[in-house]
């Protein structure tokens, strides 16, 4: 049976989009709270009878990107980037002073990229305040690169309706994998890049 068919009114439902935009919200500063899943799993039902509208899945998660960004940077503002959550001490440090060198080198694509590294979000969120980016300046970067990332997520989900003689269920699933080997080579790449003109400069 397909899932759409299970309750399309959920899936047609304005909180779709809400809960959704809270998720990535959230995962902003709560990296383990699912957010590109999410919606790679809504963007396969995309375009399904009764499943969600690609555009407004869009919209709703470059506004959930954007509330998480500023809120990581502003609470990184006010009470500094060392109480952040149970992960402190050396390796958040570590972390933490190797996005801010990479932040003042490479910005648009450090903050492109780091959507795909794991943590790699909040790291660089957390850069920007350390390294003394201006809000105006912290909110363009936290658009383009919360614009392209959702459009990816999104993205991929749809690619999967188009496959032929697949359930809605085996596409969700399929999306979602797809999903995690790209993101995972994205973050591999971006590292390996960033880290080849750390040792060039």
């Amino acid at each position: 049976m397909e899932l759409v068919a299970f309750d399309p009114e959920v899936l047609e439902g304005v909180w779709v989009y809400i809960v959704g935009g809270g998720f990535v919200m959230v995962s902003a500063f709560i990296p383990p709270v699912p957010s590109t899943t999410v919606f790679v799993a809504l963007g396969a039902l995309a375009g399904a009878n009764g499943g969600p509208h690609p555009t407004l899945l869009v919209v709703s998660m470059v506004l959930g990107a954007l509330a998480g960004d500023l809120l990581t940077y502003w609470f990184t503002k006010i009470v500094g980037h060392t109480r952040w959550g149970s992960n402190r001490g050396a390796r958040r440090e570590r972390a933490v002073n190797s996005a801010t060198r990479r932040l003042r080198q490479r910005p648009y694509m450090f903050m492109l990229t780091s959507r795909f590294i794991p943590l790699g979000r909040l790291s660089s969120n957390i850069a920007a305040t350390v390294a003394g980016y201006p809000l105006r300046a912290f909110s363009v970067f936290s658009l383009v690169s919360g614009l392209v990332w959702p459009l990816y997520a999104v993205g991929v989900g749809m690619l999967t309706r188009h496959w032929p003689n697949i359930s809605t269920q085996v596409a969700v699933l399929i999306a979602i994998g797809a999903s995690i080997i790209l993101g995972w080579l994205v973050g591999k790449v971006s590292t390996w890049l960033l880290d080849r003109q750390d040792r060039q400069g």
